[in-house]
Parts: structure tokens; sequence; C-alpha cells
């Protein structure tokens, strides 16, 4: 989440206890109610089953999404921290080769980490040292401009990492004053993008999900501006289909009654996708005589390469989206004892 950006799987949220009043709900009932799963036994998940399936038909082309259930058998509280706590670049095959966490304003200390100098960086650097030129890279005209030349040799010699470094610094701190309307456009030979639009309309065309996720999205950066909420910012090194990618993203979460909200909002990635969000409810379930938490997951993602797919390669896309979201959850509850 065609790769599908698997790194905001590396959940390296800060989360929050902010409580919000809600009256005591039935978890299932809202899965039916606002899920595409309609009937949900949180006892026949226990020994680690998944559910996934898409989510409802977007309409715009380049838009998918998915979603999943699980169970963690833990209290809400505990769950939360456990996907506060696991680190998927444990996994080799999730190929996330860098993941930072920024702890509050980004400054430029925040972008100093050696580059690995695998194949996937060396084919980022060969494409970066074509620029200014407006190439697969996703950037806008003006800082398309700022590249200066590699400056040197190596698998990513020092001027593409400075450039990057600049890029990713200058984004983080826009979205960290403004949010999503402070980014730059996603500029292109055939026009422009902007994250803020991507994640509006992923948002306005599932109605059923932003009802359900309302009190998260209201006091996040989802909502307009930079939100209430304290985030949790990162960036990240991954792999899209042999060629390394960074990507910037924050996370949040609010306590709503007795259940948790939280949110994974990849915001910019020089590929692979414009945006990419997951919302994930936790709510309190009992299963075998002992307290559990019943996951709904949902993942939203904006990508130029789903457009130019044709509708049955799209299909497929969907599939692998669900294939990889299942190794990613099942791998998580294996780490966390399920």
């Amino acid at each position: 989440m065609s790769r599908t950006p698997l790194s905001l799987l590396a959940f390296c949220a800060f989360f929050t206890g902010i409580i919000l009043p809600r009256a005591q709900a039935d978890p299932v009932a809202d899965l039916a109610k606002y899920s595409v799963f309609s009937s949900v036994d949180p006892s026949s998940l226990s020994g680690g089953k998944i559910l996934s399936s898409r989510g409802p038909a977007l309409s715009f082309p380049r838009d998918l999404t998915v979603q999943a259930v699980y169970l963690v058998h833990a209290p809400v509280a505990q769950a939360v921290a456990l996907h506060k706590q696991w680190d998927a670049a444990r996994h080799s095959e999730l190929k996330v080769y860098l993941h930072h966490d920024m702890a509050g304003q980004p400054g430029p200390q925040d972008f100093t980490l050696p580059i690995p100098g695998n194949s996937a960086a060396r084919k980022l650097a060969g494409e970066t040292g074509k620029l200014p030129a407006m190439g697969e890279l996703q950037l806008s005209k003006p800082e398309a401009a700022m590249f200066k030349g590699a400056g040197g040799s190596g698998p990513f010699p020092p001027g593409v990492q400075s450039f990057w470094s600049q890029v990713l610094l200058h984004r983080a701190s826009a979205f960290a004053q403004r949010g999503l309307s402070g980014l730059p456009p996603y500029d292109s030979d055939d026009g422009s993008a902007r994250v803020s639009d991507e994640v509006n309309r992923l948002l306005r065309d599932q109605p059923k999900v932003s009802a359900a996720f309302r009190p998260l999205i209201e006091k996040s950066p989802l909502g307009g501006g930079v939100g209430s909420l304290p985030l949790g910012n990162y960036w990240e090194m991954f792999d899209v289909e042999g060629e390394a990618a960074f990507s910037l993203g924050a996370a949040c979460s609010i306590q709503t009654g007795d259940s948790a909200q939280l949110l994974d909002l990849q915001y910019y990635a020089t590929g692979g996708y414009y945006a990419y969000i997951t919302l994930y409810q936790m709510s309190p379930v009992t299963v075998d005589g002992k307290p559990a938490t019943l996951v709904w997951r949902v993942d939203s993602i904006s990508s130029l390469s789903l457009s130019e797919l044709p509708p049955f390669e799209k299909l497929g896309s969907g599939a692998a989206m669900m294939k990889d979201i299942q190794r990613i959850i099942s791998d998580f509850l294996k780490d966390t004892g399920r």
C-alpha cells in the first residue's frame, strides 16, 4: 500500500490521552453500520484470523481503499500501546530502509541520517540527477529547480542528500505551520495536484468512514489546519518497485469513551502515492471471559499509478493491497503475542 506504501505501517505515533465523552456503543453493531463488514464475531478472530475487504468504490481513478478487522488480546489502552511500540522495520520484507521520529518542530538535524548504499538508493540518486526536468519524482517545479548537482560521487552523493534534506525539511515545516493546505503541489507535465485535495476527496467519497471517525478527523489535520491533537511526526525511506522513496508522516489519537481512534497520515512521498491515510477504531470486547480489543482499520490511498491502470489491473492492485495489509497485521499479531 505496483507496491503499497507499507512504510506507514511502521506505526510510531505519539498517542495522547485526550478523552471525548461518548455513549457506550456496541462495536459489532458499529462495524455493521459504518464498515463493509455486515457481521463480525470477535471470538472467531481469537486465533489471529484477519478479515479484509476492498472498501466502497471511490469516484476518482487514482483512489483505492481497503478495510480490515482483527482482534488484539489486550484491553484498549494496552492495544494502543502495542501499536505504538511495534517496529515494522524488524521485517525485511516490508523494505522500510530508514525511519526517524521527529520531536517537536522539524529541524535540519532531523534529516541527516546516513543513506544506505543499496541499489534502490542508487536508482533514486540517478533519477534525482535528471532534475530540474520533471520526471517521475513527485515535486513542485520550484523544488525541482533547487537541485544544484550531485556534488560528488558514491551511491547517494552529498549534493543529492542535501537536496532531499532541504525538500523534506521545507515540507515538514510547512505542514507543522499550516497543515495540508501549506504543502506545495505535486507538479508534472500533465498538471499539478495538491495533497489537501487528495485527502479531502478520499474522505468525502467514504461518508460512512468519515462519520465513524468524525471525533478524530475534526481534531486532526484531516479536519483542516494543524488540528488540536499533538502529533508524532516522522520521515521514512522505503522501496517503491526497486527504487527508494522518501515520505513524511504524522500520527495522533484520541480516546472516545472506552474506545480509541488512531490516525497515521502520510502527507508526502517522492514516489508511490500522493497521500495515504490509515484510520484505526479500537473498541473493547470480551472474548473467552477476558478483555480484548476489536480493531477496525481503514487504509485509503491516492496514487497516480492507479489512474494509469486498466480496470482489471486496478482490481489486482486492490487484491495486492489487501494481501500486504493482512501480512503486516499478521506480523504485528505475532510480534505482540496475539
